[in-house]
């Protein structure tokens, strides 16, 4: 009795060994990046563009139109731990254009959409 009781603790010990072994190996490792990125727009129609970098790279920021020519370019050096740009967007025709920001392999692309503001009218009768 001893010797299948001692058989059906090592049975489950094992077996709960490689559950939780394979568990581990399944659980994905968060890999950590060599920056981080906030795109966004202001009211008066200016795109600033906040960057962290957590590694001693230099940093590229490109902002291209729609066939793919370089409208803004800019790097940021190794030293740089923070970078804060912003970039008047005004002058720039309607329609898509492309932001990269990438640094020693990593990148991060986002599609920038300028349109027209339209106006409305108002009529009032008297």
């Amino acid at each position: 009795m001893k010797t299948s009781f001692n058989s059906a603790i090592i049975a489950f010990v094992l077996t709960a060994t490689t559950i939780f072994s394979a568990n581990a190996e399944d659980k994905e490792v968060k890999k950590v990046t060599g920056f981080d990125s906030g795109i966004y727009a202001s009211r008066d129609g200016k795109l600033k563009i906040n960057i962290d970098k957590y590694n001693n790279e230099a940093t590229a920021i490109l902002l291209r139109d729609a066939n793919g020519n370089v409208i803004y370019r800019e790097t940021a050096g190794r030293s740089d731990k923070k970078l804060r740009r912003e970039i008047d967007v005004n002058q720039l025709k309607s329609g898509n254009y492309i932001i990269e920001i990438s640094s020693k392999g990593e990148k991060q692309t986002k599609v920038l959409q300028l349109t027209e503001k339209t106006t409305q009218r108002a009529v009032t009768v008297n």
